[in-house]
């Protein structure tokens, strides 16, 4: 398997976790990592969930990988960099700092 094909793969996963979890909550994670994205400009998935503390868990965290990548196809983030995860269930793999391209900055926020 190429690395193309292990991507499509990856997607492909992360689509079918999020369809096992339901409409209901990919509407809510959604809006959750898209609220997030408007209060931070550099951040991991990692960090929006643990953010999210009463955001129902899915079935599969490969989920949250299906919304960012509408996320990404929604022009709310693009990818900036890579860093390791904190996550202990993740054993420090290299995860996506993502940069949001719909960030309002400190000082617009401050203003809400």
């Amino acid at each position: 398997m190429d690395k193309h094909e292990g991507l499509a793969l990856g997607h492909a996963m992360a689509d079918l976790a999020a369809d096992n979890a339901g409409e209901v909550w990919k509407a809510e994670a959604y809006a959750v990592f898209r609220e997030y994205a408007i209060n931070n400009e550099l951040f991991t998935t990692e960090e929006v969930r643990k953010a999210n503390t009463n955001m129902p868990l899915p079935p599969d965290d490969r989920a949250w990988g299906s919304i960012v990548l509408q996320a990404k196809r929604d022009n709310i983030v693009v990818a900036d960099s890579w860093v390791r995860a904190t996550s202990r269930s993740v054993h420090g793999m290299v995860v996506t700092k993502w940069r949001s391209l719909i960030y309002r900055g400190a000082h617009e926020n401050n203003n809400h």
